[in-house]
């Protein structure tokens, strides 16, 4: 094998992964102004532009981080990323919630307290993340990339982050169950499908699985692009 090739083609994922990653950024951003042309009061438009918004600072502060940047830059970068990262499971509650309402499920009450409540948590994460508790300090040599050590609190936070994206894919199904015409599931699979991609690529998954990344950084950075171009499609 030619001397240098494998870290030729490594350095040539990651630079396709960056570049997908800012396209995200660009692409979340234009959507979300796109957004703010619509009815805010409209429960939908306004959960699906508080999802870009959070799509937006996520894989904005992700495309900053490259080898140029100082550790200190790194470390803000990668905290920047969990204000959007907070508050995303409590949006996707409340776009299920919205969309349970448009297929003809109105809430009692209790759904929208629920997504009251789930707004109120992520802010409560926020402070955590504020006050230097939800996140550890910076591993600046890790692999196969820098990354942020993790906290009990961060167990606490991913435990949240999944049972709301459950919570609301199930919310998801149940409002394409509710449609009744083929036309109106349709849209409402592009939907679930398009809101998958966001809610898999955010998360750092580093936090959890740099040892096996370490070992298998092809495989690491190769899901990783896999995942970026699903977000962005």
């Amino acid at each position: 094998m030619i001397n240098g090739l494998p870290e030729t083609l490594l350095a040539g994922i990651q630079a396709i992964n960056q570049i997908f990653t800012a396209g995200i950024a660009i692409t979340a951003f234009s959507l979300f102004l796109y957004s703010l042309s619509f009815n805010l009061r409209d429960r939908v438009a306004r959960s699906f532009a508080i999802i870009l918004l959070c799509v937006v600072v996520v894989f904005a502060a992700e495309s900053l981080q490259d080898n140029t940047a100082s550790i200190p830059t790194l470390d803000l970068l990668m905290r920047l990323q969990w204000f959007g990262l907070a508050f995303l499971p409590a949006a996707y509650l409340h776009l299920s919630d919205a969309l349970l309402v448009t297929a003809g499920r109105p809430s009692r009450g209790r759904r929208r307290f629920a997504v009251r409540g789930m707004y109120a948590v992520s802010a409560f994460f926020l402070l955590l993340l504020a006050f230097g508790y939800l996140l550890g300090p910076i591993v600046p040599d890790g692999k196969p990339a820098p990354y942020l050590q993790r906290t009990g609190w961060t167990e606490v936070f991913t435990i949240f982050y999944v049972a709301a994206m459950v919570w609301a894919g199930i919310n998801f199904l149940r409002a394409y169950n509710l449609m009744l015409t083929r036309s109106g599931r349709r849209r409402m699979l592009y939907l679930m499908a398009g809101a998958t991609a966001p809610a898999l690529g955010s998360y750092p998954y580093l936090l959890f699985g740099y040892a096996l990344a370490a070992r298998h950084q092809f495989l690491f950075w190769s899901v990783a692009v896999v995942i970026n171009a699903l977000v962005g499609a």
